[in-house]
């Protein structure tokens, strides 16, 4: 039995869905069905549609990698930062310059 478009057309709609708002499990859980449906296509078919919403949502995928490198960079650097600065002295070696130490002690 062959794929119906539209079968492929709302999986990668709720695909898009999950990929807005951050439900990676459930895109985990709908890779098996989407990769079900993309391999009962006749070879050749012509599906610009589905073309379409392909790219979409691999380019929504994209941003939201890029974004969680964005996140990690920022984070590695504010540790970075939190450690200590590291700098050169007058003769170039490297030199840390330490972080200071906060005025009072936070208790739990």
């Amino acid at each position: 039995m062959r794929p119906e478009p539209s079968d492929l057309t709302l999986l990668l709609e709720t695909e898009r869905r999950l990929i807005l708002t951050g439900d990676w499990s459930g895109l985990q859980s709908l890779a098996p069905r989407k990769a079900a449906l993309l391999d009962r296509l006749p070879p050749g078919a012509p599906l610009p549609p589905l073309a379409t919403a392909l790219a979409r949502n691999q380019a929504l995928l994209a941003a939201a990698i890029d974004g969680l490198r964005d996140a990690l960079g920022r984070r590695a650097a504010l540790e970075a930062a939190r450690r200590g600065l590291a700098t050169y002295d007058p003769s170039g070696l490297r030199a840390a310059l330490a972080a200071p130490s906060p005025r009072y002690e936070r208790k739990a």
